[in-house]
């Protein structure tokens, strides 16, 4: 969730909260100021009722009025003084209804008999008004939310856009490009602080890296050239013929090493290629059919060890990616399947839309299949292998929204290459 769409949302929430809060104490307050003005006025109907006793001795119920009912009910024990206010419900005759009524009770002596004197006065019309009141508060205090909301968005959108707009320069910074971000200053303090900051750390990243990289490439040349002299002036020391065996084998795993020192050289660089993202270009490959076309590249490696090789392909399998990264992934995947198997086995290669199996025969597993994507991480520490052409594919799938899956089945090792859910 956005840090806007987040702070909204508790925005809401506390006004929500507030907004019922508010609304029921405004009820009760209400509420309670309307039952302190009938109160009021039955105090007032008390004081009329016992001056009319005080001159009259007896109760006329003449001066009967429908809003302000009177009942007298004798007592029978001693007079005692009390005074209450209660809820009740009276029937009414007119609409065959019970209504709400607040009720003043209090003890009287009316022609020389106690009498307890219940004077009542409809609440119907102060229900209505409360409800009335109350109803146009909780619509005024909705519509003044509605608005301030409205009013907080539109700000909240104009005050973070600058932040928004160095997110978007941010996602569209390039290395390659060999420069930092230009953002520019801001009015809000924190984030031309924010701006500047990443300025500061781009322009450091970008200037690493194209030390870095020139270093790499430079590296790269000088080391080459050497490498390259040294297995040719090797190789003219093997065909000459006046060496002992002994010197013989010297001169051989000298040039093995060199030749080992040049393919680690060009691997690792590839890798420094992939991880800087310096292939650029950029086309739809059908790896089904470059792997029809490596196969036959393949074929004198196939029958020197007697590998058994079959294809299978029901649709093709297109990946927006570089040809010269789509052909060193399927020559490590090939090299890898002909490396690792044995004299004789099998190579079963299934090409779906879903994407790429390569199975191949070999030994049996002692290390996580998964651990073999690293660097350097080889089944056999002894082997002449570099143990980095699974890195290689690795790192190519993660360039390229790709998985790449090791299974083992008994003897049976299968390379699963497919689509990444998340694009």
């Amino acid at each position: 969730m956005k840090l806007f769409d987040r702070t909204n949302f508790y925005y809401i929430v506390f006004s929500v909260v507030i907004y019922i809060l508010v609304g029921v104490s405004f009820y009760l307050v209400v509420e309670r100021v309307i039952y302190q003005e009938v109160e009021d006025r039955l105090k007032v109907e008390r004081r009329d009722f016992e001056n009319f006793i005080g001159v009259h001795g007896v109760w006329d119920e003449s001066c009967y009025f429908v809003e302000n009912k009177i009942e007298l009910t004798p007592l029978n024990d001693t007079l005692q003084q009390f005074a209450a206010f209660k809820d009740t419900l009276l029937y009414n005759r007119y609409n065959n209804e019970y209504v709400p009524f607040r009720e003043y009770s209090f003890a009287r002596t009316v022609n020389g008999v106690p009498h307890k004197v219940s004077i009542r006065k409809s609440l119907i019309e102060s229900k209505k008004l409360l409800k009335s009141i109350t109803g146009i508060m909780m619509v005024v205090l909705s519509l003044g939310l509605l608005i301030l909301f409205i009013f907080q968005r539109r700000i909240a959108r104009r005050i973070w856009a600058p932040f928004y707009d160095t997110l978007t320069r941010a996602r569209s910074f390039d290395l390659n490009e060999g420069k930092g971000l230009s953002l520019t200053k801001e009015q809000i303090f924190e984030f031309n602080e924010l701006n500047s900051v990443l300025n500061k750390v781009t322009d450091k990243i970008a200037r690493d890296y194209t030390s870095l990289k020139e270093f790499t490439e430079n590296a790269s040349h000088e080391i080459q050239t050497p490498l390259a002299l040294i297995n040719s002036r090797v190789e003219e020391l093997i065909q000459q013929r006046n060496f002992s065996d002994e010197q013989m084998r010297w001169i051989q795993d000298i040039y093995q090493s060199a030749l080992r020192l040049s393919k680690l050289h060009q691997a690792l660089l590839l890798l420094s290629k992939i991880e800087h993202g310096q292939f650029f270009e950029s086309e739809t490959m059908d790896l089904g059919r470059l792997i029809e076309q490596k196969l036959e590249e393949f074929e004198e490696i196939f029958n020197h060890k007697a590998l058994r090789v079959s294809v299978t392909l029901t649709e093709p399998f297109t990946v927006q990616m570089s040809p010269v990264l789509a052909d060193v992934l399927i020559t490590n995947l090939l090299n890898n399947a002909v490396k690792h198997n044995v004299q004789g086995g099998e190579i079963n290669i299934v090409v779906s839309a879903a994407g790429v199996a390569l199975s191949n025969t070999g030994a049996s597993l002692t290390t996580n299949p998964e651990r073999l994507f690293e660097r350097f991480k080889k089944q056999n520490q002894t082997s002449a292998s570099l143990g980095l052409g699974l890195a290689i594919v690795k790192k190519i799938c993660d360039s390229y929204h790709l998985t790449i899956n090791y299974g083992v089945n008994q003897n049976l090792h299968t390379l699963q290459l497919g689509r990444s859910q998340v694009l």
